[in-house]
């Protein structure tokens, strides 16, 4: 019996003869490679987070992560809803530690809103659900899981959260060629056995206009990813949301940073046990494929869907000013000698602080992006730099 990798490499083969051209976009590769159902790589029962697993985020790092970030959830629920009761969705959810973490935070900082507060996951995966029912048994009376936004109750009003979601969406691969923009396609090479890319003409005439809008223009044989289901997705859920907040974590950079001309061959990278490298059409299902976000095309796009922008910055400014801070362990110097390096809590939470915030990992790739739709204007701590948050100037 075949192995789901090989079923999968078998299907997009199969996939690609059925065509007239024999080819398909690299978006249509990329979602089989991720999608397909019990084969792709998000779809299979596997462990894809954390140590033993392909990578980790920033929720595998510590509970520190989710436990700030619910120092936010606790400043925006108020102004997010006429109801009362409270309301947070997560898209994407992963094992389920973010809202463990955040849940438990809530929790122990505000039993009010915690008391009120309905926590909904959308989660299409069985095995992801399981993984999230077990972690989060001690908030089960405040966790509802869903497979679409129609399930849950309208008008939504309340705080929608995704942490490294956009950037696990396919996308299309294009490359400029003698001044006209050309796409990508995945065909397959039967002499050689392998995959193999041509390029032609684009697939889509909105893969000419994403550039034309953000007045990007790439490089010569530059090649750059799109990512059109980033737009649909913001779409979808600006519509769903009657009133509240969106707020977006994820790695990437704005638009003229994105598509830099150094940046010639794109951000496409792949994940397997923690081991980075730049070939799709290997392990395929069982490695991760990602592009890095344009979080410009994220904030105009939700400027015209009545989205505005209150906050877009670094996970380290994000953090510093939601309060990751007061979560730093004292430690007497005198004290190290007796403790246990690698499995003393303290230590490990300072740990988790530091990787968190610091430039040089997490701290700088990763964005915070915080919009609001139907709300008035306040100025919230997290806006608010942790030097003026004291008192002091530099």
């Amino acid at each position: 019996m075949k192995n789901s990798q090989n079923q999968l490499k078998d299907k997009i083969i199969q996939k690609i003869k059925n065509q007239k051209d024999q080819r398909i976009t690299f978006y249509e590769f990329m979602k089989m490679a991720l999608y397909e159902p019990d084969l792709g790589y998000y779809t299979k029962n596997r462990t894809k987070i954390g140590k033993a697993a392909d990578f980790y985020t920033s929720s595998t790092v510590g509970p520190v992560f989710g436990k700030t970030i619910a120092n936010t959830f606790l400043e925006l629920l108020p102004y997010s809803t006429d109801k009362e009761d409270y309301t947070i969705l997560e898209m994407g959810g992963g094992d389920g530690r973010f809202a463990r973490d955040a849940l438990t935070g809530i929790k122990e900082k505000n039993l009010h809103i915690y008391e009120k507060l309905i926590y909904y996951m959308i989660e299409t995966s069985p095995y992801h659900q399981d993984l999230q029912r077990e972690r989060l048994k001690e908030h089960l009376d405040h966790v509802k899981w869903v497979d679409r936004l129609e399930e849950i109750p309208q008008p939504f009003q309340g705080v929608i959260f995704s942490n490294e979601l956009v950037d696990a969406f396919p996308v299309h691969l294009v490359q400029m060629k003698e001044g006209k923009l050309k796409e990508i396609y995945v065909t397959w090479d039967e002499e050689k056995g392998d995959f193999a890319q041509i390029t032609d003409e684009i697939s889509t005439k909105e893969l000419e206009t994403y550039f034309l809008e953000q007045k990007i223009i790439l490089k010569e044989e530059q090649i750059a990813e799109v990512n059109l289901d980033a737009i649909q997705w913001l779409e979808t859920i600006v519509k769903f949301l009657d009133k509240g907040y969106v707020i977006t974590i994820d790695y990437g950079y704005p638009a003229d940073e994105l598509y830099a001309s150094h940046r010639q061959n794109g951000t496409l990278m792949c994940y397997h046990r923690h081991v980075a490298n730049e070939n799709p059409y290997q392990k395929i299902g069982d490695q991760d494929i990602t592009s890095h976000v344009n979080f410009t095309e994220l904030i105009n796009r939700g400027e015209k869907l009545g989205l505005k922008t209150i906050l877009f910055t670094t996970q380290s400014y994000f953090l510093l000013n939601s309060g990751i801070l007061e979560y730093l362990q004292e430690i007497e110097l005198n004290q190290m000698l007796q403790r246990d390096l690698f499995h003393d809590e303290a230590l490990k939470m300072n740990r988790a602080i530091r990787q968190l915030i610091t430039p040089g990992e997490m701290g700088e790739t990763f964005k915070v992006l915080v919009q609001q739709k139907n709300v008035s204007d306040h100025q919230f701590r997290f806006m608010t730099g942790i030097i003026e948050q004291y008192g002091l100037s530099m």
